[in-house]
């Protein structure tokens, strides 16, 4: 296949497993019941590449370095066992789709396509379609499982309210919290335009401003005018709690995080499952499967090699 994509670590195993684990069990409990959707907006080639070290002393080898290539979500869901009915998968790149392409040749009998546009326009075309957003309408019948695995801040909040007023997804929803704090300056002065459009749509509001910054105290001196500027006062969980409660208020189900390690430094990056199914006891439903995965794969998700299951 075309179109190497480098990128991701352990912790990357650690997502896509979980994200498998939960198709299994949504495919499982609904499939029989529903016309059933994967839809990966964020696909990329289907598939990763990355560096690993193998050998040392327990394996009795010198160190050294490979290449490898993994199934990446695209891949994982066309073989997912009971199947999904139809696939949806996209990208912006040439080379990505060009690759995406490739893979679903190899399942001529699937229903997927490969769909080269924005993440955000993708979805909101698709879900605000009457087929998807009529509650009576001809979608009545059909369910999707929506993966949304952005590289930083690109999924907007238009977007996520389009999956929610829909009514009939389960949204699996990467959160990237290293880059909404890499966009919060510690500077309040040095919040620019740009900084804030990506934030108000990360966060679904303009309230975060007010609530992360805070007048910095003065150390007196004839130079203390110049510390009586705001800094940000939250910490990085009082910034994932209030994105948290912002979902909260937009989805009927948001799962507590998947936390994943990235490196040397925890919770960086934060996987949810989120429903607005109005059926409580489709709602109890997906939450016993989103716990389920998450208590499976929390442990190892703290881990800085991370999991390896199933990627030997």
């Amino acid at each position: 296949m075309s179109g190497e994509h480098w990128f991701g670590a352990g912790w990357t195993e650690v997502k896509l497993n979980a994200i498998s684990a939960y198709s299994t069990f949504f495919t499982g409990a609904i499939g029989r019941k529903f016309d059933i959707w994967y839809v990966d907006p964020f696909a990329g080639t289907g598939s990763r590449s990355s560096e690993e070290e193998v050998g040392g002393i327990f394996e009795g080898e010198p160190f050294s370095t490979i290449e490898k290539r993994y199934p990446g979500s695209a891949a994982r869901a066309l073989t997912v066992d009971p199947p999904f009915h139809h696939f949806r998968f996209g990208d912006t790149k040439k080379q990505h789709i060009q690759a995406l392409e490739e893979l679903v040749a190899f399942y001529p009998e699937k229903d997927a396509k490969v769909i080269r546009k924005d993440a955000n326009d993708f979805v909101r075309g698709m879900f605000g379609d009457p087929f998807w957003s009529d509650p009576n309408g001809r979608g009545k019948g059909s369910r999707a499982l929506v993966f949304l695995d952005p590289y930083g801040l690109e999924v907007k909040w238009s977007t996520l309210e389009a999956l929610a007023n829909c009514q009939k997804a389960d949204v699996w929803f990467l959160a990237n919290l290293k880059a909404a704090v890499q966009q919060l300056s510690h500077d309040h002065a040095k919040l620019d335009d740009g900084k804030r459009r990506a934030l108000c749509e990360y966060f679904g509001t303009d309230q975060w401003e007010a609530k992360f910054y805070s007048e910095a105290p003065s150390g007196g001196g004839l130079l203390s005018f110049m510390d009586e500027r705001k800094k940000r006062s939250a910490s990085k969980a009082e910034i994932a709690d209030f994105h948290r409660n912002q979902l909260e208020g937009l989805f009927k189900y948001v799962s507590p995080p998947l936390p994943l390690a990235v490196g040397s430094v925890d919770d960086y990056f934060l996987l949810y499952c989120m429903s607005n199914n109005p059926a409580p006891a489709a709602r109890a439903l997906i939450a016993k499967g989103a716990n389920w995965v998450i208590q499976k794969y929390k442990q190892a998700s703290h881990h800085k090699s991370a999991l390896r299951e199933g990627v030997r």
